[in-house]
């Protein structure tokens, strides 16, 4: 599990550190994306003389410490001195114990999904939806 945590790490550094390095803006793609965006008229009316913007966005955005934080690799540990990890068939995974909720249980329990309500098949006319005490049209006399 951890050695999968790892690996998921690695290649999520390994992506980042090429996106730092083909970016050829000041600043990281979320920044830009949102410098790029179309100002509101809010923003419009505070910001009358088109100051420079960035001197509102830290540095902490910047290409250059993006790149700085993904220079190093994350490496591999060595596992010839651990023991191997067990097979899928000698784990025994058990449910959880579960404690009783309080309060009347319910009548009728949950359905899975995919599983349907029972259906009722009226002895009358063999259809399905309705029972023979639900049956609709009047029993035919025969007089």
């Amino acid at each position: 599990m951890v050695d999968k945590i790892r690996v998921q790490m690695m290649e999520m550094a390994a992506k980042r550190k090429i996106d730092a390095a083909l970016c050829d803006t000041p600043y990281c793609l979320k920044v830009q994306k949102i410098i790029k965006k179309k100002p509101s008229r809010k923003e419009k009316l505070s910001n009358p003389n088109k100051e420079a913007i960035s001197q509102y966005v830290s540095a902490f955005y910047s290409t250059e410490v993006y790149r700085a934080a993904y220079e190093r690799n994350i490496q591999p540990i060595p596992t010839f001195d651990m023991p191997d990890p067990p097979q899928p068939s000698d784990v025994l995974i058990k449910p959880p114990t579960t404690k009783r909720l309080p309060g009347r249980p319910r009548k009728r329990r949950i359905h899975s999904r995919g599983e349907v309500d029972h259906a009722y098949i009226c002895s009358r006319c063999k259809q399905i939806g309705h029972n023979r005490r639900t049956y609709s049209n009047p029993p035919h006399n025969l007089e």
